[in-house]
């Protein structure tokens, strides 16, 4: 699966030290992670803004480290945390730490615009070590103030974003079970992606587990890892390995490696999780040609179905599929309902040849003497992550208002 015509992808690993971006669209062939000085290869871009005390000049990259380091500019990083955690910050001035964030963001997004701005981006990925509620909350925020549009819009973890990357592989590398371990300091984290081949589409999990640290002598290290790499394959086979992190780099892996690459393909880099963010982009514009589905705990689970007719026909019309983010839903549509003040919900794992049928009454609505009503329909998602439908009575336009009465359920 490739980019087609006109498709624009942007990838953000966004932490609180380190970010970095990707784009991906029909001209590449791998998503292409974009580096703040031409010509090389630093892709690691510290999550901080500075302001040039001369000019006032908000700076980031390597031209915000010379300007701190040299003394002509005022320096603050770490924005997510302090975004977050809604800290205020006194440069010149006092500042909003998420407002400070929201003009390093803009700067990061706008090296991996295409030419004809953010309204043309298909999806705007960002990858985060963790999905939390207030993440969410302050993402969505700021992506609207930087122009990405709710549907262009998808959060997801540091699992995701492996998946992702390991499925659009070409299929020998996910044939098995495929590996990755990550180190950016002491501790060694494995994630591990499994696919389920006996459903269609796949369905996909990652678990993530800490190995432990590495010893304090760094001459220990090569076994020490050795030991936790045969742990981690024991009992299973492998199609490939992955290595990420600043843990990995010099030159202490030698029996490591003979172990990891004996009868499979590795690969070591930084950048997995970005270009993953990009190919997430694509399999969710693309997900009805994709092999896989991928579930995890903010993941909806089932397909959720509405019975309808259309002429002749009946059939069913997905209000959610199984595999869509919880805390992305929105969805608005409007019906025309006949017969009985009901509504049918057919829900549905994917694989699954049969459906419970969930019956929502809609009691007191006024039906015409035809036996028939208009109704809008709103599906979001509420508090603790419950997905709810809002059915309202709205009629036939000003001749013959609907009742305006309201009707909620929580499903699943």
């Amino acid at each position: 699966m490739r980019p087609t015509a006109g498709e624009w992808y942007i990838g953000i690993e966004l932490g609180n030290r380190w970010t970095q971006v990707s784009c991906y669209h029909q001209n590449l062939a791998e998503p292409e992670t974009i580096s703040t000085v031409t010509g090389t290869e630093l892709y690691q871009i510290p999550t901080a803004i500075c302001k040039r005390k001369s000019t006032g000049k908000w700076c980031f990259g390597e031209e915000a480290s010379r300007m701190a380091e040299s003394g002509e500019g005022v320096y603050v990083e770490d924005l997510l945390d302090r975004a977050l955690k809604k800290e205020k910050v006194f440069l010149d001035r006092e500042y909003q730490a998420r407002d400070l964030l929201l003009v390093f963001l803009k700067k990061v997004l706008r090296i991996a615009l295409p030419s004809k701005g953010v309204e043309v981006v298909t999806k705007c990925v960002f990858s985060l070590r963790e999905v939390t509620n207030e993440l969410v909350a302050l993402l969505r925020d700021l992506s609207m103030k930087l122009g990405i549009q709710r549907e262009q819009l998808v959060i997801q973890d540091h699992r995701e974003s492996f998946y992702a990357y390991a499925v659009c592989q070409e299929p020998a590398l996910w044939q098995y079970d495929v590996l990755l371990f990550s180190c950016n300091g002491e501790e060694i984290w494995l994630k591990h992606l499994l696919c389920n081949k006996r459903t269609k589409p796949k369905i996909a999990e990652v678990e993530e587990v800490c190995l432990g640290k590495l010893p304090e002598n760094v001459r220990e290290w090569d076994i020490s890892f050795s030991r936790m790499v045969q742990d981690a394959m024991s009992g299973r086979i492998v199609s490939a390995i992955y290595l990420i992190g600043g843990g990995f780099e010099g030159n202490w892996m030698k029996e490591s490696l003979q172990i990891i690459c004996r009868g499979r393909r590795a690969f070591q880099g930084k950048n997995l999780y970005t270009k993953g963010a990009c190919y997430a982009g694509m399999l969710a514009t693309h997900q009805e040609q994709a092999e896989t589905v991928y579930f995890c705990e903010y993941k909806i689970q089932e397909h959720i179905l509405l019975k309808v007719t259309k002429g002749d026909k009946t059939y069913f019309y997905p209000l959610l599929e199984a595999g869509c983010n919880q805390h992305q839903i929105g969805k608005q549509l409007r019906i025309l309902l006949e017969g009985e003040p009901a509504l049918e919900l057919w829900v549905q794992r994917p694989g699954s040849q049969e459906a419970r049928i969930e019956s929502l009454e809609l009691t007191e609505l006024p039906m015409e003497d035809a036996g028939r009503c208009r109704l809008a329909l709103s599906l979001y998602t509420g508090e603790e992550g419950k997905i709810l439908l809002n059915m309202r009575d709205i009629g036939w336009g000003q001749l013959s208002p609907g009742s305006g009465k309201e009707w909620e359920y929580e499903i699943g």
